[in-house]
């Protein structure tokens, strides 16, 4: 294992595991679709399952990512991090 493998190195290797995040990526499907709603309305659908209720914004996705890559982290290693609001819930 990686985490294992670099840790005496001062190489903390963990993983952001990605949910639905509002980008430029769902702009160009909801425009590929041709739906004839506004933007707000099929993000809204398209997240109304998960658990939180809607689709993560890029800034909370990075906020790990910069905490990850703090020193306030830096006893953090081998794990991985659903950044999806909840829609892949740890049992």
């Amino acid at each position: 294992m990686l985490a294992n493998e670099y840790a005496p190195h001062g190489v903390l290797v963990n993983a952001l595991l990605v949910g639905l995040i509002v980008s430029d990526q769902w702009v160009r499907r909801h425009r590929a679709q041709g739906q004839n709603i506004p933007f707000e309305e099929f993000i809204a659908k398209m997240s109304a399952n998960n658990p939180v209720g809607r689709m993560g914004a890029a800034e909370e996705f990075a906020n790990i990512a910069c905490f990850l890559a703090s020193d306030a982290a830096s006893f953090i290693t081998g794990t991985a991090i659903n950044v999806d609001g909840g829609a892949s819930p740890v049992v």
